[in-house]
């Protein structure tokens, strides 16, 4: 039931760590291959997954704070391999009853548990990580290293003593799991695609210009100028205590600011925003040719007008004297200015080949992979 609660745990925190590991994590294959590859998503998240619940095995369920208290790391450590069965099998004869008897004994399972806890990691190793025989040993020894280090230091000093038994024994079935884990990666080296054939089909994929690896040159983008955006209000509010528009306002001004922002970059660059580069594309007119500054204003400035005008319109009627058009008027025009974003979202996201805009079609714009 122990290990049923550390899973159930390392399935509550996985989406967090993946939320935040999610927008890096694009930005990398977009960079490198061009493309995000579906299997390798799911090798690679699994992978994060399953260490995060092998860590919570090992060191799950906490214990109280006091009862640590005066908790010494010299009777918390064994350096005898195998001491339990030594201790099980010393006094006792060996026969089919003692086998029986061992075999349901606690000691056992956890020698099992130990050798089982690693088996996944020398799967990962050898199949997508491509280590060979030595160094799936070396690295499973220094996980289980990690593993028991934390044990001894308890939890790296936030508790004020260990709590659990860091065993020698440990180590020694963690390194025989990780090399059990690397004989069973043939299996799936046999029925899955190689790493290198996932490579060469990411790479191929990355040749054109997918919704999705708009989405995230988008997505990096926004987070620069917001970051951007943040410094310059705070230096604003500093050196003008009654600047406030800014704040009132500021999902009007931070999306301006953003689409003045990517539109200079395009203009200085011929294309290329920070997001573009990083995701391999960039910017050029509907027959492949480098996008006109022209085109480049009219981009941004149709992308702004879809998005943020009736959004202003309704912010100024909100602030007037027309309470009888309140109500449905700015609702209306608050979902318009959403409704851009949804169908943005949906076509770049949800289908393989991107769809252009309004301001694409209208600025004559589209995207093409960077070699």
């Amino acid at each position: 039931m122990v290990y049923l609660d550390n899973i159930y745990w390392g399935l509550l925190i996985f989406p967090l760590i993946a939320a935040v590991f999610t927008l890096p994590y694009a930005l990398y294959q977009y960079n490198k291959y061009g493309s995000v590859s579906k299997l390798r998503t799911l090798i690679i998240y699994s992978f994060i997954l399953y260490m995060l619940i092998a860590f919570f095995m090992v060191c799950l369920p906490l214990p109280d704070w006091e009862s640590t208290v005066g908790n010494r790391w010299q009777d918390h450590l064994n350096l005898i391999p195998f001491r339990q069965i030594w201790l099980y099998w010393r006094n006792r004869p060996l026969n089919f009853e003692t086998l029986a008897a061992y075999a349901q004994s606690m000691s056992l399972w956890q020698l099992l548990f130990n050798i089982l806890l690693t088996v996944p990691f020398g799967v990962y190793l050898r199949y997508y990580f491509k280590q060979s025989l030595l160094r799936t040993i070396l690295f499973s020894f220094l996980l289980s290293l990690f593993y028991e280090g934390s044990q001894l230091s308890a939890l790296f000093g936030l508790y004020p003593g260990p709590y659990r038994l860091a065993d020698v024994e440990d180590l020694i079935c963690n390194t025989l799991g990780g090399v059990v884990g690397y004989q069973i990666a043939y299996v799936f080296m046999v029925i899955l695609p190689s790493r290198d054939e996932i490579d060469e089909i990411a790479i191929t994929d990355g040749k054109r210009v997918s919704g999705p690896r708009r989405m995230w040159a988008v997505a990096f983008d926004y987070l620069c100028s917001s970051t951007l955006y943040t410094i310059l209000c705070g230096a604003i509010a500093v050196l003008t205590p009654d600047f406030y528009a800014v704040f009132t306002n500021g999902e009007i001004y931070n999306w301006t600011f953003f689409c003045l922002y990517s539109m200079v970059l395009a203009l200085l660059t011929g294309g290329v925003t920070m997001g573009h580069g990083i995701c391999r594309m960039t910017l050029v007119s509907e027959k492949g040719k480098r996008a006109s500054a022209g085109q480049i204003v009219r981009r941004y400035l149709f992308l702004w007008l879809f998005t943020e005008l009736p959004l202003i319109i309704a912010n100024l009627i909100a602030t007037g004297r027309f309470e009888f058009v309140n109500s449905f008027v700015i609702i209306g025009l608050l979902a318009l200015s959403r409704l851009y974003f949804v169908a943005y979202f949906i076509l770049e996201v949800f289908r393989k080949e991107a769809i252009p805009m309004p301001h694409d079609r209208l600025s004559g714009t589209t995207y093409r992979s960077l070699s």
